[in-house]
């Protein structure tokens, strides 16, 4: 049995302590003085007795899992990283695997099952985590996460599990949502250029830098244009078969000055659709008033912040 479960089963004996019944038991039968006997538990059970919670800072830290969007490789989400290590948080930058495909992928099952796997290794391991999506991402990021939220582990007995889902400027679409329709792109933005012979889409510089890097210098939004990658443009294809936010918890950071598809106005109409689904979803909205599309490149820190809230912190 781990401490958590130990905690569990043992802070009912902590919580009795006040209770003057309970503490003639322990004068009758115990040498040890109370106040030590406290001391104790609290040491070992890291139970702050105060108000009967676990002292969060001395607790394993859930693992956060960050999938970039389209065209976007895992390191865009270094600094983010960086600054969650620093609060003893493990983290799992994860490639996209429909992004610089070859072939490319005909739809996201490939990005679906790569997701999942890492969140079943995970859970299985009784470990909790925050799963973190951005742009496109959000299409198979809602769908893996099936049974694996810490709700549905608990009501099976089993530790662990997804604790928060989180997305950044992306989709939070229902089932049965495809972006488009299989050969029928017209409602694809002209700044997606798409190759129909190789199956891909790529975004030229000038417009990654107006659509993505608004918010960040001419100098950066260049370097980090140059290493875009083609998107397999089978993923637009595919259709939503779950929406992680219907059962697990969830969060959205909107960045206000975004000029991708996921505009304020549309990502707001997109919190309330799900809303009307499933009252409790996005029950958390952080706005980064100056941030654009990539709030990790750009505003590392204010990201990390909101993630550690994410995973239960309060600050």
């Amino acid at each position: 049995m781990n401490v958590k479960a130990v905690q569990k089963r043992l802070l009912f004996i902590v919580q009795s302590f006040g209770d003057t019944n309970t503490n003639r038991f322990f004068a009758r039968n115990f040498s040890i003085p109370r106040t030590i006997l406290l001391s104790s538990y609290q040491s070992i059970f890291q139970i702050n007795l105060s108000n009967q919670s676990p002292n969060y800072s001395n607790m394993a830290k859930p693992t956060i899992v960050m999938v970039p969007g389209a065209w976007h490789k895992a390191d865009i989400y270094s600094d983010v990283a960086s600054n969650l290590k620093k609060h003893d948080y493990p983290t799992i930058s994860l490639p996209l695997p429909s992004a610089g495909a070859t072939p490319p992928h005909q739809n996201f099952d490939g990005d679906v099952a790569a997701i999942r796997k890492i969140l079943e290794d995970l859970v299985s391991e009784g470990k909790e985590v925050v799963l973190v999506v951005h742009s496109y991402t959000g299409l198979p990021g809602g769908d893996a996460p099936k049974g694996l939220g810490r709700k549905e582990r608990e009501a099976s007995g089993l530790e662990g599990g997804v604790i928060r889902y989180v997305v950044i400027n992306g989709f939070t679409t229902p089932e049965g949502f495809r972006p488009a329709a299989e050969g029928d792109y017209s409602q694809i933005p002209d700044w997606m250029k798409m190759d129909l012979e190789k199956g891909v889409v790529n975004v030229l510089p000038e417009d990654a830098k107006r659509i993505f890097y608004n918010d960040l210098s001419s100098k950066k939004g260049d370097e980090l244009a140059a290493n875009l990658l083609p998107q397999s443009l089978g993923v637009y294809s595919s259709t939503a078969t779950y929406a992680a936010w219907k059962d697990i918890s969830s969060t959205y950071l909107m960045g206000d000055i975004d000029q991708s598809s996921f505009v304020p106005e549309f990502a707001e109409m997109m919190i309330r659709g799900a809303q009307q689904a499933e009252p409790t979803a996005f029950d958390v909205v952080e706005h980064c008033k100056e941030g654009g599309h990539c709030l990790m490149i750009s505003f590392p820190e204010w990201t990390a912040d909101a993630l550690r809230r994410a995973a239960g912190e309060s600050f």
